[in-house]
């Protein structure tokens, strides 16, 4: 009885009607270097206190937090101070268990399964001990060892099943925490934390770094929201005193400050310190950690530059080897309903020595109805047809066709230009023109056969989208293209359709069900079709992480299977679960974050059907699938997919 009661708590609160408020919060911190070694430096956000010579480190943040409903607010930065060299943040990876969530499926932004939601109590023991104030103590702990689940206890209400507070335990992304939490007394304010008090530990190849946090929620005015970026004010809103220890921290450090400017003040110095700032604080910083910076007069833009050296940015498949991937943003605001943002993304194949790279630049000039323009150019993996080949080899024979093996391929380079408009959650129109390339790697042999050495598609294009159910629901798009020989350059003439469906079902806890569907067919293909191929159904040249392009695709498929076909017909369904089946392992099991199955079929001219099943799941170090094919009732291809997971989170 009392678990239902507080597994049904929140339902008890009104969290829709809720009026626009606003508080204040207070936040400590302080840092101790225990151990600390060379690859500290390559930890991102713990640059700045990995070659500094001190190991104590202490930093408050005082913020205005607007609330315009329940987990529906922004956080306004009022002052900061910190003894970290340039108040640069670190270890920002454990703020979010600043803000739990523990009546949610997760407590922390999805990630660690709450005992206190009843989808959860399949994976959790509770012992109940009633006391005799009208309270009841419930220790928790989960059934099997796992990074996705914690141990601890808490105080509740016996009569409402509200949580007085609540202490636990757990480890995950490298990080050991204890968390002690005191939540508010009634109303909305009863779903959240009025302190929250958190221990830490971090350990990565002999670096070992502890923290401490302390942070205050729902406080009132007491300094005016002007005075801003002034540490003296501290001192007016610390709803608790500093001790002895960290005033003597505030004090060391302001005479070191105090040294530092004093000798840097000669010209000899000053030279010197320019060179370390440079290498140390600019170059060293930047290559890895994320770049992210505000400009513009009101912040209107935002850049932000993935790390240049965080083993994240790097995968492994069977087909393309090792990669490398660059991923640049840069957006600017002219108005909230208005937006540019341009992305660089990159992608260099070891194994095949190609560079991939894809520039979309979008204009929301309606954000509201999700309207924008949008230009993308980029280009794809090398492309094949033997057919073209064929045509060639029967004016040249076999002997110079050997001479020449880079014949069959051809490189890819296309862009796009398309406008979007929604006229409602439910019905979207977008329309454009896509140009394609395709040019031959070796062009010698097909000047020698006098056959073009490139072709060229430029098609009108158009796209209906329909959502049943909103944003929120599956999603099915039909689109029409039309190649048109002569306009603007084109030379191949074609007309085609596509039908594709989709929906990212989420299921109870972590549980998500992927499937999608889709259909294309060719009415019309004209001289040169050699190398047209699907909108809807195409490779990407650049896999991302776990959360990226690991469902909806085949991983094993050559391309060639279904681009030299008039039709398609295809079906993938992935599902989702944290805990599934390496998580049941013992030792290795807790480390398992998420896993997945993987279903996939094919039907096309050469494929009758093509089925692929796999494997996969994603550990704080790095994901992995493994994956099996079976063409035309043959088992065709075993083959894996890497990507590194390390800091994702960081």
């Amino acid at each position: 009885m009392l678990l239902n009661r507080i597994f049904k708590y929140e339902s008890s609160i009104d969290t829709v009607n809720i009026p626009e408020y606003s508080a204040y919060s207070y936040t400590k911190y302080s840092l101790f270097i225990k151990k600390r070694n060379i690859t500290l430096l390559a930890v991102p956000t713990m640059w700045s206190v990995a070659h500094g010579g001190k190991r104590r480190y202490l930093g408050e943040t005082y913020e205005k937090i607007n609330f315009k409903g329940f987990n529906n607010y922004n956080v306004e930065k009022i002052t900061e101070l910190s003894t970290i060299p340039h108040n640069r943040n670190t270890m920002t990876t454990v703020l979010k268990y600043l803000t739990p969530e523990i009546y949610s499926p997760t407590i922390f932004n999805g990630d660690i399964l709450s005992p206190f939601n009843s989808v959860n109590r399949i994976y959790y023991k509770y012992l109940v001990t009633f006391l005799l104030n009208g309270t009841a103590k419930i220790d928790f702990k989960p059934k099997m060892n796992n990074t996705q689940l914690i141990k601890g206890q808490a105080l509740i209400d016996y009569s409402s099943g509200r949580i007085i507070s609540a202490s636990m335990k757990g480890e995950y992304d490298m990080v050991n925490f204890s968390l002690d939490i005191n939540m508010g007394e009634e109303g909305i304010k009863s779903l959240l934390p009025t302190d929250v008090k958190l221990l830490c530990r971090f350990r990565f190849f002999g670096n070992v770094t502890e923290g401490q946090f302390q942070a205050f929620y729902g406080l009132p005015q007491l300094v005016s929201d002007s005075i801003k970026n002034q540490k003296d004010i501290l001192a007016l809103v610390r709803p608790v005193p500093l001790t002895s220890d960290e005033s003597l921290l505030y004090k060391i450090d302001k005479e070191t400050n105090a040294k530092k400017d004093s000798v840097d003040s000669t010209s000899v110095n000053r030279n010197e310190n320019k060179i370390k700032k440079v290498l140390w604080d600019i170059v060293g910083d930047n290559v890895v950690n994320r770049i992210k910076s505000n400009f513009g007069k009101n912040n209107e833009g935002y850049l932000k530059i993935n790390p240049i050296l965080n083993p994240l940015y790097m995968g492994y498949d069977h087909r393309r080897g090792f990669t490398y991937k660059v991923d640049v943003r840069l957006n600017y605001m002219f108005t909230p309903n208005s937006l540019l943002s341009t992305r660089f993304r990159a992608g260099y194949s070891f194994k095949q020595k190609q560079l991939y790279y894809t520039v979309p630049t979008i204009f929301w000039y309606n954000k509201r109805k999700n309207g924008f323009l949008e230009f993308e150019f980029g280009n794809g993996n090398w492309i094949s047809n033997s057919k073209v080949l064929d045509k060639a080899q029967q004016v040249l024979g076999d002997s110079i066709i050997n001479n020449h093996a880079k014949m069959i391929y051809f490189k890819d380079r296309y862009f796009k230009f398309v406008n979007n408009y929604d006229f409602n959650d439910y019905i979207g129109l977008q329309a454009g023109v896509i140009f394609h390339n395709r040019l031959a790697v070796d062009k010698v042999g097909y000047k020698l056969a006098g056959m073009p050495e490139g072709y060229v598609s430029v098609a009108p294009l158009v796209e209906l989208q329909y959502r049943p159910i909103g944003w929120n629901g599956p999603s099915v798009e039909i689109d029409y293209e039309r190649g048109i020989k002569g306009f603007l350059g084109g030379n191949i003439n074609y007309e085609r359709m596509e039908f594709d469906a989709q929906w990212k079902l989420k299921l109870k806890r972590l549980e998500t069900l992927q499937m999608r569907l889709g259909s294309g067919f060719y009415t019309l293909k004209g001289e040169h079709t050699y190398f047209l191929d699907y909108s809807n159904f195409r490779e990407n040249h650049i896999p991302g992480g776990w959360n990226d392009d690991w469902s909806g695709e085949f991983e094993l498929l050559n391309s060639n299977k279904y681009n030299d076909s008039k039709w398609y017909t295809r079906a993938n369904i992935t599902y989702e679960n944290q805990l599934l089946f390496c998580a049941h392992i013992p030792v290795l099991g807790h480390f398992i974050e998420m896993e997945r199955i993987y279903a996939s079929i094919l039907g096309s001219q050469d494929c009758k059907p093509y089925i692929e099943l796999g494997y996969g799941f994603t550990t704080r170090l790095f994901s992995m699938g493994v994956f099996l094919s079976n063409d035309s009732g043959q088992v065709k291809e075993f083959g894996c997919k890497f990507g590194f997971e390390l800091f994702r989170h960081w």
